[in-house]
């Protein structure tokens, strides 16, 4: 069983390096990538995609491009959690195949753990901002629950 921490770094306003027994998942999987920006993260790892549906419960995004949209490039895969175990699995995105067929699996409660301070640490980096779930460099925002909108805005002719 392999060991889940995370480290924060200013990039993209506040980002969350995933650890896998000490080293950055990107690193590990080869993938290129880096943290996850914090204005995706919402109630745990991100969802794929972050924003609208169809949304697969499993798949999580685990890291993303340096420039910090998911857009641009990310990686993700299946979070399996059972009572004891979570386990990521099944990695797409920019992964080669060697990353792909990589599996992890770490303690239940040291992976809640890790998500619950990654959560705390995105929601307080959003209250200081003053942001509701939005992205600062103009990506998709996450509506505002009590929202009465149903589309964006017009289209200008």
């Amino acid at each position: 069983m392999s060991a889940l921490a995370y480290r924060s770094s200013s990039d993209n306003g506040l980002s969350f390096d995933l650890l896998v027994d000490g080293v950055a998942l990107g690193e590990v999987l080869g993938d290129g990538n880096e943290g996850i920006p914090y204005w995706i993260v919402e109630d745990d790892l991100p969802h794929w995609p972050p924003h609208g549906t169809p949304r697969d419960p499993e798949y999580r995004i685990v890291t993303v491009c340096s420039c910090g949209e998911y857009g641009c490039g990310h990686t993700r895969c299946r979070v399996i959690k059972t009572a004891d175990t979570v386990a990521l699995r099944d990695f797409a995105g920019d992964v080669g195949a060697d990353g792909a067929a990589r599996v992890f699996t770490f303690s239940r409660s040291g992976y809640e753990q890790v998500v619950s301070e990654i959560v705390a640490e995105a929601r307080h980096q959003k209250e200081t901002n003053g942001e509701q779930s939005a992205p600062p460099n103009g990506g998709p925002a996450t509506p505002v629950e009590n929202s009465r909108l149903t589309e964006g805005p017009p289209s200008v002719s």
